[in-house]
């Protein structure tokens, strides 16, 4: 059987070949990988710099789709379920979440991920009980595959008013005029602070990019008397840390919390899968996505398209 596998932390992922899987077990299934995406998460395992990577050789994948060769049946794969990027995996049937009829499997690998940030995010971290009716929220990294999934789950989940932020003006103008979103503030170190001051009250953030213009937006929300419920879900400015001035914790309502798998349980994720794969299901395939074979993943791996599309690794069968 072919698969890959990160040999050392920070070093591509290589095509290997080895021997066969062993039998399911009692309560596995052997399917066929059809597709298992490069998030950036996936990235992150590549490069040891995730909680869930503890040693290498690792299999960097995260969740896919795969179908059961026996029935036809195609399954989104589950977080963290079964190694993916190989031609078969034995997977836990509790983990299995069954496709709809004609939905494609690129297109649910690549956004089944970004959906389950942002709707893990509000259905397992934010409050949803103090909400009002049409709640607001604001997107940090907009322009992204997650955060331009995060507009359709925010609508969802009952979001009235869906700010969007990003470094550049011309495609976050692009979404308003589209009625995608209902306005947008752009990164930018010269106008942020009184642009997010502007907004005024917002009662939930969802921010994918975190560092200093993450810092900025927190020290410069305006809660008012109603909480704003801040949820950090992802690291695009590559900043761990950020400065927060403990007068902005002192004089605002506001939480502060974080969305990925550890800070909600696998039965919380679990019960909202279902969902979410439905939704990832009804999404067009963003222009991003792009597939590549697996046996190509040495390659394609550190390239620019790479790090600025979302890469689809589609296994072939020997």
């Amino acid at each position: 059987m072919h698969y890959a596998q990160v040999q050392a932390f920070g070093q591509p992922p290589q095509y290997l070949e080895g021997p066969d899987l062993p039998e399911p077990t009692g309560n596995q299934i052997r399917l066929k990988v059809l597709a298992s995406a490069v998030h950036r998460l996936v990235q992150m395992r590549a490069k040891g710099q995730h909680f869930s990577a503890t040693s290498a050789p690792l299999d960097p994948s995260s969740d896919g789709v795969a179908v059961d060769e026996a029935t036809g049946q195609v399954y989104y794969v589950g977080t963290f379920a079964a190694p993916l990027f190989a031609e078969y995996a034995n997977v836990d049937k509790a983990r299995l979440v069954p496709l709809p009829a004609g939905a494609d499997p690129v297109t649910v690998a690549a956004l089944a991920n970004p959906v389950q940030s942002s709707w893990m995010s509000l259905a397992a971290r934010v409050n949803r009980d103090v909400l009002p009716k049409d709640f607001s929220v604001l997107i940090l990294g907009v322009t992204g595959t997650s955060g331009r999934a995060a507009v359709d789950v925010a609508r969802q989940f009952g979001a009235g008013t869906v700010v969007g932020a990003g470094r550049r003006a011309a495609p976050l103008q692009a979404l308003v005029a589209d009625k995608v979103l209902d306005a947008y503030l752009v990164l930018d170190d010269a106008t942020l602070a009184a642009a997010t001051r502007a907004l005024g009250h917002v009662d939930v953030v969802l921010d994918y990019v975190w560092g200093a213009q993450a810092a900025t937006v927190l020290n410069n929300l305006q809660p008012g008397a109603a909480v704003t419920q801040y949820v950090n879900i992802g690291t695009t400015a590559q900043e761990e840390t950020l400065a927060l001035s403990a007068q902005t914790l002192r004089s605002k309502n506001l939480t502060l919390s974080g969305a990925a798998p550890g800070s909600y349980t696998l039965a919380a994720a679990g019960k909202e899968l279902p969902a979410i794969v439905a939704m990832a299901a009804s999404l067009p395939k963003p222009a991003d996505v792009v597939p590549y074979p697996l046996s190509e993943v040495a390659r394609v791996w550190d390239t620019d398209e790479a790090r600025k599309k979302r890469l689809v690794l589609l296994p072939e069968t020997s």
